[in-house]
C-alpha cells in the first residue's frame, strides 16, 4: 500500500507489480461516476512519477463540459471506425449523441518513455462500436487532450506511428 494524493491509497496489482490501483474516486469529467485510477512505476519499487499528482489534480479539475467539448473528435473515431466497417452495430446520428455509447473502464497515469516524458492521464473506455480495441481518452499533464483513438497502448500519435516529434498534433 502506498499514498499518492489526491488518490489516497493505491495498492499493488499482483499480476503487474508496477501499477498501482486506486478505489474508486469520483471523476467530475464523467458526472461524478466512481472510477479507479492505476499509476504506473518503471519498477515495482520505484517512487511514483514526478508530476503524477498535479497531473491527477489537472484531469480531476475537468469535467461535464470538457467531456462535451471532445464530443466531435470521440464521433471523428467513430465516424472513421463506421466508415471502415461493414456491420457497426450502433447507429449515433451525431456527436451529441455519442457519450450515450462510451463507459469509462480505468484510468491510467503514466510517464511517456521518450521524448518529452510528460505524464498523460489515459481513459480506456469500452464503446459501442468498437468492441475489440474500444476507446481511449489521453490527456496531456491530464488536462489538455491530446488523443482519441482505439486502445493501442501508445499515448500519442507521433509514437503509434513512429512520426517526427514535430508532426504530433497534441490536440
Amino acid at each position: 500500500m502506498r499514498i499518492l494524493p489526491p488518490l489516497g491509497e493505491l495498492t499493488q496489482d499482483k499480476n503487474v507489480p508496477e501499477w498501482w490501483t486506486s478505489r474508486p474516486l469520483p471523476v467530475p469529467y464523467f458526472s461524478g461516476s466512481p472510477i479507479s485510477f492505476t499509476v504506473m512505476t518503471d519498477t515495482p519499487e520505484a517512487d511514483f512519477p514526478p508530476g503524477a499528482s498535479d497531473a491527477i489534480r489537472n484531469f480531476l479539475s475537468l469535467d461535464d463540459r470538457d467531456r462535451r467539448a471532445a464530443s466531435q473528435r470521440v464521433y471523428e473515431n467513430y465516424r472513421v471506425f463506421a466508415d471502415a466497417v461493414e456491420e457497426v452495430g450502433v447507429e449515433i446520428a451525431d456527436a451529441a449523441n455519442v457519450w450515450d455509447h462510451v463507459e469509462v473502464g480505468m484510468i491510467y497515469v503514466s510517464r511517456r518513455h521518450r521524448r518529452d516524458r510528460d505524464i498523460y492521464v489515459q481513459l480506456a473506455c469500452i464503446c459501442d462500436w468498437e468492441g475489440e480495441h474500444g476507446l481511449q481518452l489521453v490527456f496531456r499533464g491530464g488536462s489538455k487532450l491530446c488523443r482519441v483513438s482505439e486502445q493501442d497502448g501508445h499515448l500519442t500519435d507521433a509514437d503509434a506511428y513512429d512520426l517526427p516529434e514535430d508532426q504530433e498534433a497534441m490536440g
